[in-house]
């Protein structure tokens, strides 16, 4: 019509003109074509997209896909809880869903589908399943409900998952004495409305005051406050206790339950390398929960407890029930039996572990002793040490706090966890780096004069202080001796040949790396010229163990072990072999290597010699400490400086016999001031136990005590 009007228009103003006038040309309308009405996308395409995302745990993606009216039934929120739960509670860990069908009929159409689900407790689980979708203005869209989880999830149903386990394992040492065994236990409760409906609540407390050693208003603080209806537990007690109370715990309103419980018979000599069971709380419980563990159930928290979990626990196994609204069973879906326990022997020797929580006293440090053969652990003690049974009897609280909160840091693993400059147990590294790429001998001679000016400016030796000097000495002597001379001119000479030599060589000896123990522990720093400002300052002090050295004690008889037995670096071990009681199998647990050290049969036995020195010569620095020791030894001092007003670390590591060496040790004392007088007779009673050697006996009274040389 906008056309026509506006050509008659032109057309009777041509006419007023009367003027003659070529008539305009035929306007041309454009073709428009149709527009063409979009093919709905198949069905199948909605159904693959709604599996695929499930395969990915992509659950928005999932609701969107949801048809209208089921939009409407459940909020998005509530879907994904659905899907999280049910899969949670079957330890599904993977989904793997694919359509195998569909068939569309108008505005409907029907998809099939299998779904395989791993699970970390159940195995395997496989279902058919099938979804109707419904096409609303050209979209398809799923009609949703539970039972496309689990086909059982149908008529307001379900899902429980009934855990079962095995009993605990056990934690023996390397002869069969327990370290971590379980034992049954009962647990008293009061019932305080039956108690009071018998009229005996007098009676109770009088008779549980005497078996429980609480006072009858402890005992009734206890279940103060609490629901009458309750059974309120008071306190565990062993069944011998039990049984010689029998008539007096049967009166109305106590009751006993059996308990499996945990005992240490080691106690706090063996508190941080036998570990402790503690309950799961529901902060902890996160992937637990796959694995089958449940909040309040005990697993291993530290030590070996924690180490050997796997093996003490069992697998846990279970049953996925269907259960109606009432709560009654419908179906099982799905069921595996609990895996066996197993019980660990630790390579730990007990009567040797003993002996070890008696020679630090009050002092804070630690000893290792490690099997150098196979870098199995016989002995580990950190002080303070710990009561591991503490943690799994609730009456001890405040035992417990104070262990957690002292100042004292009692939790603290020191001997995998505690990380100090080793001092001069360094130069066992350093004369080993010296030989092998220094250009040196063990006989390549040096002076002492007691000052050392290298550097422009004077740095002393320790014997300085006591007014002498070594004079004359050879690298291996220097050992020996511990010159810090001779190793302050070593560390210069190797820092003008390369200054990453000894860092390289530290490091190749296992320092500033985990051993891979299995225990918390740290990796120590070991001072680095590509990490950090490198002056030839910084290579002296590294050849003598100070700088920035961070080293744990069992890094130190780590390395140690390897001088001892060759130049293996053994991956330090704590468990023998595993033992299935029931199955009557057993698995031997092999020595791994962690490296080798990179240093000549020829030169590793110069340094062998020059430890050998330090204990057996009569110039060695601890030489006084192993007088008549019928043991040949061979070890190393160490006294290490700490930044203000402390006393030195003193430190003694070193191996026995020297000839065919079975262990090393490694003593450490944290503020103890010299190696030699403190570590070394330690690492001594270390040994006469070990090898059966009757210590000497002491001074006769009013016998002259003789008088030390100096010592490092």
């Amino acid at each position: 019509m906008k056309f026509l009007a506006l050509g008659g228009a032109v057309a009777a103003l041509q006419a007023c003109d009367g003027a003659e006038s070529t008539p305009p040309p035929p306007t041309v309308q454009p073709t428009v074509a149709p527009t063409a009405t979009p093919a709905p996308q198949p069905a199948d395409v909605t159904a693959r997209l709604f599996l695929d995302a499930w395969n990915k745990g992509n659950y928005a993606a999932m609701y969107a896909a949801l048809a209208p009216a089921s939009q409407t039934k459940i909020s998005q929120n509530d879907f994904i809880a659905r899907y999280q739960n049910v899969l949670n509670e079957a330890t599904i860990t993977q989904v793997n869903a694919a359509l195998t069908s569909i068939a569309e009929e108008g505005s409907t159409a029907t998809a099939q589908f299998k779904v395989h689900f791993e699970t970390a407790l159940l195995g395997p689980l496989e279902q058919t399943n099938a979804f109707s979708l419904l096409r609303e203005q050209g979209k398809w869209g799923i009609l949703w409900s539970p039972r496309l989880i689990l086909t059982q999830l149908e008529n307001g149903n379900r899902v429980k998952l009934y855990v079962t386990k095995s009993t605990r394992g056990n934690i023996y040492d390397r002869t069969g004495a327990p370290l971590a065994i379980g034992v049954q236990a009962l647990v008293v409760n009061v019932w305080p409305a039956e108690m009071r409906r018998n009229g005996v609540e007098a009676q109770v407390l009088a008779a549980l005051e005497p078996i429980l050693g609480l006072s009858q208003n402890d005992i009734k603080k206890r279940y103060g406050g609490q629901n009458p209806e309750w059974k309120i537990p008071i306190q565990t007690i062993a069944p011998e206790i039990a049984q010689a109370n029998a008539e007096a715990l049967s009166l109305p309103g106590i009751v006993l339950e059996e308990q499996d419980a945990r005992q240490y018979p080691l106690g706090a000599a063996a508190g941080h390398i036998a570990g402790y069971v503690g309950q799961i709380s529901a902060d902890e419980l996160g992937e637990l929960y796959g694995k089958g563990y449940r909040e309040g159930e005990y697993f291993g928290r530290a030590g070996l407890e924690h180490l050997a979990e796997e093996y003490l626990s069992g697998g846990r196994g279970g049953k996925l029930v269907a259960l109606n609204a009432d709560g009654a069973p419908v179906q099982v879906i799905a069921e595996r039996a609990a895996e066996q326990s197993q019980s660990v022997y630790a390579t730990l020797d007990s009567e040797l572990q003993k002996h070890l929580a008696t020679l630090l006293n009050d002092k804070r440090g630690s000893i290792t002793v490690m099997d150098v053969k196979t870098g199995g652990i016989l002995a580990m003690f950190s002080s303070p040490g710990f009561d591991s049974n503490a943690f799994v009897d609730r009456e001890r609280n405040q035992e417990r706090a104070n262990y957690l909160t002292s100042p004292q840091k009692i939790m603290l693993n020191r001997a995998t966890q505690g990380a100090y400059p080793h001092g001069s147990v360094q130069k066992i590294i350093t004369t080993a780096t010296a030989l092998e790429r220094g250009g040196m001998s063990p006989h390549t001679p040096f002076h002492c004069t007691g000052i050392w000016k290298g550097l422009g400016y004077p740095k002393a030796c320790w014997i300085n202080a006591y007014g002498k000097t070594h004079g004359n000495i050879s690298l291996q002597n220097a050992l020996t001796q511990s010159c810090d001379i001779a190793f302050y001119e070593t560390g210069l000479i190797l820092h003008k040949q390369d200054p990453n030599l000894l860092t390289d060589f530290c490091r190749a000896f296992g320092l500033g790396s985990e051993t891979g123990i299995g225990l918390q522990e740290v990796a120590g720093n070991v001072p680095d010229p590509r990490v950090q400002e490198w002056q030839p300052t910084d290579s002296t002090d590294m050849a003598i163990g100070q700088d920035t050295f961070q080293t744990t004690p069992l890094q130190v008889v780590n390395f140690v072990a390897a001088v001892a037995n060759g130049g293996v670096l053994w991956r330090p071990n704590l468990i023998a072999k595993i033992q299935d009681f029931v199955n009557e199998t057993e698995q031997i647990v092999q020595p791994q290597k962690r490296g080798e050290l990179p240093v000549s049969a020829a030169n590793l036995q110069a340094v062998r010699e020059g430890m050998r020195g330090v204990t057996m010569s009569k110039d060695g620095t601890a030489a006084f400490v192993f007088d008549k020791l019928p043991v040949s030894t061979a070890g190393k001092t160490g006294t290490s400086q700490v930044a203000g007003n402390h006393d030195p670390h003193a430190w003694f590591a070193g191996y026995a016999p020297f000839e065919d060496p079975q262990i090393a040790c490694c003593v450490m004392v944290e503020n103890g001031g010299e190696g030699s007088k403190v570590a070394a007779p330690i690492f001594r009673k270390v040994i006469e136990k070990y090898f059966n050697v009757k210590p000497p006996p002491p001074a006769k009274k009013g016998e002259p005590t003789p008088t030390p040389p100096p010592s490092e």
